[in-house]
């Protein structure tokens, strides 16, 4: 089964999806709209539109909240929105789709710095890495989490 990692920003909510097999992180179109509940509802129905898929392997398994804890490991403001962005994932994910999905939040420490710094490396313009700042943080979530089921 696929996983998703959903980075949700004030503005935008970005996403990003594994290969069938959990190699690879794809990322997905920003949905525009942050917070919890306008994440949850977005996130619920990306996961049902892969809950079609035939193959079963191509489904989403597992959800990925990126938790933005503060240097210290405290929780943030924004922690506090993953929270309930995952409570409430879990509620709609139980009522909405026929197969158990895995809901995890997971550290998420300076990811939307280090997408904002590959994009400065490659140069590019203001406006594409505020557009994009979240999806490649969504990706860079995924990623880690791959590489770190990998050495499990």
């Amino acid at each position: 089964m696929r996983v998703l990692a959903v980075d949700i920003g004030s503005v935008r909510t970005g996403l990003a999806v594994s290969d069938p097999l959990g190699f690879t992180a794809q990322p997905l179109p920003t949905i525009e709209g942050g917070g919890a509940k306008v994440s949850a509802k977005s996130v619920l129905e990306v996961v049902k539109s892969y809950a079609a898929e035939k193959d079963e392997a191509r489904r989403i398994g597992t959800v990925i909240l990126g938790n933005p804890v503060m240097l210290n490991g405290k929780k943030s403001e924004r922690s506090l929105v993953s929270e309930e962005c995952a409570r409430l994932l879990r509620e709609y994910l139980r009522q909405s789709v026929a197969y158990p999905v895995e809901v995890i939040l997971r550290d998420e420490r300076l990811t939307s710095v280090a997408a904002e710094r590959c994009m400065l490396q490659m140069d590019a313009s203001r406006k594409t890495r505020k557009e994009k700042k979240d999806q490649l943080a969504a990706q860079l979530i995924l990623e880690n989490y791959l590489e770190t089921r990998r050495h499990v």
